[in-house]
């Protein structure tokens, strides 16, 4: 299968500046490293050197802070690529001495988590980096390639599979499944677990399963600390290390300080919906499951995001609710001014809640599978 071309490969060349380093996170086996191929696919090889940070003898070489000998390293090359840098100690002074020393290189580095930043990076890279998060397939992305009426059917693996590259090479469902299942045993909670000690691995599994069942409700930290026999520093911590790891992300809610409406609720959603579905080991199609409402919302949710950061067009994003349960789904604010949808899996008239408007002045438009392409800013041909 030929691979994907990545949005941010485009977005990227576009926006980097000499003596800055392209820092770019994301999770495991989210495509980082095809992305830096796609990166230097026209360069050539003479002029590029690469470092693993999975490799120990990348780790041995790049957390040495010799001028002279990181100097040696690069000084032929104009293209520096370090793969997984978060597994190299002392990578941060690494970096600030090549930069400082050769302002004119480009300079690739990709992370599993954003724990890079307490590693030693933030403080000695400060205002030298250019930051961008590689997602799991969007669907501009995959839809590329395909016709119009073809879209039906990837929407359906899209909410029950995700986006993660290697899955569109897999044509069985049994094999997406396990691919999953083995995403999660392998790589999600051993990364997350890699960020920080932690005394009970299980809870932080347990409290991941319990935001899948909860997939865009309001999570209440009492609730969750009560259901997992911890206090609610430890349900905000688990939380915190999640959202480093990629693998949640939350609203907040949307407020004027009316009496009326939730303040201080969040929701939590899921980047990978495949991710979320093989967590709770449940894969039956949308037309058969109770949450497909819930699995639309979070894939509008996470596509939207996709969108705006590819784009370079950083929004903060809301859900609005009022305590008598009038509620618009997402919110985007930007320059004083915000934007209202309100998300159907089946198509239904707009409608705005009456405080919202005479509040607000602002319509809630519907996303549902007949406009949703507009919203995800995917481009499919046309037959």
């Amino acid at each position: 299968m030929d691979i994907i071309p990545r949005i941010l490969t485009e977005t990227i060349k576009e926006k980097q500046k000499r003596g800055f380093i392209n820092l770019i996170y994301g999770p495991r086996r989210v495509g980082k490293t095809v992305l830096l191929q796609q990166l230097t696919k026209s360069i050539g090889k003479e002029q590029i050197i690469w470092f693993n940070g999975d490799n120990q003898e990348t780790r041995d070489v790049l957390s040495q802070t010799s001028q002279l000998l990181l100097s040696g390293l690069i000084k032929e090359k104009k293209y520096i690529i370090i793969d997984e840098a978060q597994r190299i100690p002392n990578i941060g002074l690494s970096l600030k001495i090549l930069i400082d020393n050769f302002p004119k290189k480009i300079f690739y580095v990709t992370g599993s988590s954003s724990l890079m930043l307490s590693r030693g990076l933030q403080e000695p890279l400060t205002g030298r980096t250019i930051k961008y998060h590689l997602f799991p397939l969007s669907t501009k992305e995959m839809t590329n390639e395909i016709q119009k009426h073809q879209i039906g059917a990837l929407l359906e693996k899209q909410l029950l599979y995700g986006g993660y590259p290697y899955l569109q090479q897999l044509n069985k469902a049994e094999d997406k499944r396990e691919y999953l299942k083995s995403l999660i045993q392998d790589y999600l909670f051993k990364d997350v677990l890699e960020l920080k000690d932690i005394t009970s691995p299980e809870n932080l599994k347990k409290l991941t399963i319990l935001l899948a069942f909860q997939l865009g409700s309001e999570a209440s930290l009492n609730e969750l600390a009560n259901n997992l026999g911890v206090d609610v520093k430890t349900v905000k911590r688990y939380l915190s290390l999640l959202k480093q790891s990629f693998v949640i992300f939350e609203l907040g809610a949307f407020s004027r300080n009316l009496r009326k409406e939730v303040v201080k609720s969040k929701k939590y959603y899921f980047w990978d919906l495949g991710i979320r579905n093989a967590l709770i080991d449940q894969f039956l199609p949308t037309d058969v499951r109770p949450d497909t409402g819930q699995l639309w919302e979070n894939f509008l949710a996470s596509e939207r995001i996709k969108k705006h950061e590819y784009q370079r067009r950083p929004r903060q994003y809301y859900f609005w609710r009022t305590y008598e349960q009038a509620e618009v789904d997402w919110i985007e604010g930007k320059g004083g001014k915000i934007e209202a949808y309100k998300f159907k899996w089946k198509q239904k008239k707009s409608f705005t809640p009456k405080l919202f408007w005479e509040t607000y002045q602002v319509k809630a438009k519907t996303i549902s599978k007949e406009n949703y392409l507009d919203f995800t800013n995917a481009a499919p041909k046309m037959t």
